[in-house]
């Protein structure tokens, strides 16, 4: 009985579709890449947000606001930081990701690295620590266009929730939600600061 519950509330969060509509979903490019010897593949979303890469990483490197700035986030915290904040440094964080009833919310505490170009290049890469996952890494790419007023952002994740579900179905929600990381981008960036 459970698992048939789970099974229906997978296939209401694939239905779902984005939870944004603003934004042009044409220009957004969703695919997958097959990881080696193992059935857990990344995810990889890419589309241009319009602002400079500057006001785009303010909501990417700060994971204490999650919760507010990023789709599915629930409660987003930043358990510490080291480094130069110039070019390269750590950040470690706590973020949950909400699931549909009656599936339990997902909490991983992940290690991530920022590094820094000003204007050409930001990076955001993280691998896990602990948590509700077998797998939980990724990377934020952006990368200035049109002399540095828009960005071309790449987002890639790779996870496996500790879920009794088949990994194709986990891994086809994933991908069927990772639009809405452009799109909730291109609402923030617009509102007023």
């Amino acid at each position: 009985m459970l698992l048939r519950a789970r099974t229906i509330a997978l296939f209401a969060l694939l239905a779902a579709g984005p939870a944004f509509a603003d934004g042009d979903a044409d220009e957004i490019k969703v695919s997958q890449q097959k990881f080696p010897d193992s059935d857990v593949p990344t995810n990889i979303v890419e589309g241009v947000v319009e602002a400079p890469p500057a006001d785009v990483w303010a909501f990417v490197s700060n994971c204490a606001n999650y919760a507010k700035t990023m789709p599915r986030i629930v409660k987003s915290t930043e358990l510490s930081r080291s480094g130069d904040e110039q070019s390269q440094w750590t950040v470690k964080c706590q973020v949950t990701a909400g699931l549909p009833f009656p599936l339990s919310d997902l909490t991983g505490i992940t290690l991530a690295t920022h590094k820094v170009s000003p204007g050409v290049r930001y990076s955001r890469e993280w691998t896990l620590v602990s948590g509700d996952y077998d797998i939980n890494h990724g990377a934020w790419i952006l990368e200035g266009l049109d002399g540095g007023k828009k960005t071309y952002v790449t987002y890639k994740i790779r996870v496996k929730p500790k879920i009794k579900l088949p990994t194709s179905w986990i891994a086809s929600a994933q991908r069927g939600a990772m639009k809405d990381v452009i799109l909730r981008l291109r609402e923030n960036v617009k509102k007023p600061k």
